[in-house]
């Protein structure tokens, strides 16, 4: 028995909250026109430059971070702020989702006014995955967020927070609330 285009799809979209990207249709043999086709019928919803989604596929608390992800092309990882919310170690709700993506990688333009690009290598121990969704450390999103001036009320208890979950090590909440200290003294000139 053959299988239909849209169920090809499904199989992609299932491990991706329910979105696909042109490419991912491409390595299951199905063109841009035939996505087109599908999307004008309602079998797909356009999300974005050589994005879709699945409709019929639940939704989920995570489809920001992993549309996000696919925006990048696979190659961004959620990060800073958006980290922390991701992580669910406090209560920050940025403006826009935060992505690191590689130094030498550009994003695309359409779209990139809901994201906020970072660029820098990742080390591997620098990223894990919550849900399936790449997203940097806990350790390395507190440090994100010391540098990038997040409230330190916020980072204190992303710090508290992630030590209580097991994230952090003693010793590295440590070291983060030692480095948040000298931020803080540093911005008041102590």
């Amino acid at each position: 028995m053959t299988r239909s285009l849209l169920e090809e799809l499904v199989d992609v979209a299932v491990d991706q909250h329910g979105y696909v990207r042109t490419r991912d249709a491409t390595a299951r043999g199905i063109d841009g026109a035939n996505l087109r086709k599908m999307a004008a019928r309602g079998r797909l919803e356009k999300v974005g430059r050589g994005l879709y989604r699945v409709p019929f596929l639940p939704r989920d608390e995570h489809d920001e971070y992993a549309e996000a992800v696919l925006w990048a092309e696979g190659r961004g990882i959620i990060s800073h702020g958006s980290a922390l919310a991701l992580h669910q170690l406090c209560d920050i709700n940025p403006s826009r989702l935060h992505l690191t993506v590689p130094s030498t990688y550009t994003p695309r333009r359409t779209g990139g006014e809901l994201y906020r690009v970072w660029r820098r290598r990742l080390d591997p121990g620098e990223v894990t995955t919550v849900d399936g969704i790449p997203v940097v450390t806990a350790e390395r999103a507190v440090r994100d967020g010391i540098a990038s001036g997040i409230d330190p009320q916020m980072l204190t208890q992303a710090i508290t927070t992630a030590r209580r979950e097991g994230l952090l090590t003693a010793a590295q909440a440590t070291q983060l609330r030692r480095q948040l200290t000298a931020k803080l003294h540093r911005r008041n000139g102590r």
